[in-house]
């Protein structure tokens, strides 16, 4: 069974690649064979993984997707050819493993400038859904750094997804991106693909903002919206507003290396390890480590906690109040 986790919102700024590459390090860390696809420009997934990145050629992912630009609509690559396109431009590149990492791995697929003009020539919307399925035996999960824009990279992207994580910040206009983004989704449900909405995420959050709690009782009052309930989608943590990423984005760094407080990260420690479950790797999230071994007293940001004042609390609080998040 496929776990493919898209992560997009069609308005920019939300966090999408913060998301993806903090998530992906987290599995790896967990012990899980993660694939990164990275189609956002400019290549910030790509250029966060910096510090692990190995020293080798490679050439571009748009390569090796010109080699099926005439499959047929509706067609795969078949998983033999998908290979030996992706192997003819080095790809994908696994990054340097860590000692704690204990199994996992991260092998990404780049973003390059010409993705986009790659996939304009397409006739079928499944040619990323083929690479997907060719790298099956030796990945886990797949995390996919969604294009903002839309078009053909944007429909094979959609395609070759099971679930989206729409990463949001509080603010009003982002809220905009967030329908855009459940319009798409009908969309794509109603052409045959079985694709949905795992959860909305709320990023860059203040406790001290009251907008945070306003946007939360909107999105909790909305009821359903293009078929998604949307209260019951969104997760109960929150990542915090801090400058601590911005930081380690420049060096190429994971956050923890930037900080030694935990609660800076720890909405992504629940994220992986909920999508670990969610894929049937329960089992690797029984023994927390490294940057993910949270002590007791970690502050957790409880968006479902209405009152400001009350909105932090502790991980093992948390975790009680929320008990099938590790069921």
């Amino acid at each position: 069974m496929r776990h493919v986790y898209g992560v997009a919102n069609r308005k920019g700024g939300q966090g999408k690649s913060t998301t993806v590459s903090t998530v992906a390090r987290l599995c790896a860390l967990y012990g899980a064979r993660v694939l990164v696809i990275d189609l956002a420009q400019p290549g910030t997934t790509t250029s966060s993984l910096r510090d692990i990145w190995p020293d080798r050629e490679h050439s571009d992912l748009s390569s090796a997707m010109m080699s099926f630009h005439l499959l047929p609509p509706g067609s795969a690559p078949a998983p033999e050819l998908a290979l030996a396109a992706l192997e003819a431009v080095a790809l994908p590149v696994e990054l340097a493993s860590q000692p704690s990492w204990s199994g996992g791995s991260i092998h990404v697929l780049p973003w390059d400038e010409m993705q986009s003009d790659a996939a304009a020539h397409f006739l079928s919307e499944r040619v990323l859904e083929g690479f997907i399925a060719a790298l099956a035996p030796q990945i886990d999960l797949t995390f996919i750094d969604f294009p903002a824009e839309g078009g053909p990279l944007m429909t094979n992207a959609l395609i070759a997804s099971d679930h989206i994580i729409v990463p949001l910040i509080p603010e009003t206009p982002a809220l905009e991106g967030l329908e855009a983004m459940l319009r798409l989704l009908t969309r794509v449900r109603a052409s045959g693909h079985p694709i949905n909405l795992a959860g909305i995420l709320l990023t860059r959050c203040d406790q001290k903002n009251k907008r945070v709690f306003e946007i939360v009782q909107t999105i909790r009052q909305s009821g359903e919206v293009e078929g998604e309930p949307l209260g019951r989608r969104l997760y109960p943590y929150a990542v915090r507003q801090t400058e601590f990423y911005e930081q380690a984005f420049r060096y190429g760094e994971p956050i923890w290396e930037r900080t030694q407080d935990f609660a800076q990260w720890a909405a992504y420690v629940l994220l992986a390890e909920q999508i670990l479950r969610e894929s049937g790797l329960e089992r690797l999230t029984r023994t927390r480590r490294g940057p993910a071994l949270m002590p007791p007293e970690t502050r957790i940001f409880d968006i479902s906690v209405l009152l400001p004042a009350n909105s932090e609390v502790m991980l093992g609080d948390f975790e009680k109040t929320h008990a099938t998040l590790r069921a």
